[in-house]
């Protein structure tokens, strides 16, 4: 009685295994349930929208991605010597991390300044234009400070201090953001086609604290190259996330 026993509690186990197999998947495929998708509109913000399907797993990006043929936001210009203006460095006042990169007038090769136009680093699809973009307040930056404060930010915040943004999908699925933006060029707006080099903006200081606190001040383009969930250089010093940026922009 013991043994026929204990041989139920094992089928009942392995039924429930592949019950479960079927509905999560094994480490070695998909699972199928909700998928969970952002938006970006017009004006800024991300709303949520879930569809039931199977769910495409975005890994981490690699330190040897291949990405190549990019062409410089601002024409003439080339990456910054300061570390401090490369990804992964820290960003104390929002309590996060670097994820692009900064070029300002005095660390780069060409002039940076107020509506230097913002070039397109590859051709692609526009999935965000920021044409309704409002930008901070003074009582809006209160409130995202003891927000920080309180509980060290949240997404929402990270994106409003990234101001008016352009961001391009391109054919291999990775992403280009375009942020701090003045203004956005005529006919780019989400769906539009753009061509690699295509004038898509002007460089400005949306979304700076300094925008509010000392207007004019933090003039520069901060732009990033998105690979799935995350961002080229992820997880490295700055030498080797120059590197890869350095790669990505020669032919």
């Amino acid at each position: 009685m013991r043994l026929r026993l204990v041989a139920l509690i094992v089928l009942a186990a392995m039924v429930v295994g592949v019950v479960v197999t079927a509905a999560f998947g094994s480490d070695d495929s998909e699972p199928v349930g909700v998928t969970i998708e952002w938006v970006p509109n017009v004006t800024g913000s991300s709303t949520a929208t879930t569809t039931t399907g199977t769910i495409s797993h975005t890994p981490e990006p690699q330190p040897t991605v291949d990405i190549t043929g990019l062409v410089f936001p601002i024409e003439d210009g080339c990456l910054p010597d300061d570390d401090n203006l490369m990804p992964g460095a820290s960003r104390e006042y929002r309590s996060g991390t670097h994820e692009g990169v900064d070029v300002y007038d005095s660390d780069n090769c060409a002039f940076v300044g107020l509506d230097t136009e913002v070039l397109a680093m590859r051709a692609g699809t526009v999935v965000r234009a920021d044409w309704g973009y409002e930008g901070l307040t003074a009582a809006t930056l209160a409130e995202f400070e003891a927000l920080i404060e309180e509980s060290g930010g949240t997404p929402e915040v990270e994106d409003a201090f990234r101001g008016r943004q352009v961001w391009i999908e391109h054919p291999d699925g990775t992403v280009t953001r375009y942020a701090h933006l003045d203004g956005i060029a005529e006919d780019v707006d989400v769906g539009s086609e753009v061509a690699q080099g295509e004038h898509i903006g002007y460089v400005g200081d949306s979304g700076t604290p300094e925008s509010v606190t000392e207007p004019g001040t933090q003039m520069h383009l901060h732009f990033e190259i998105r690979i799935g969930k995350s961002y080229l250089g992820a997880g490295l010093d700055a030498d080797a996330s120059r590197a890869l940026y350095q790669a990505a922009f020669s032919p």
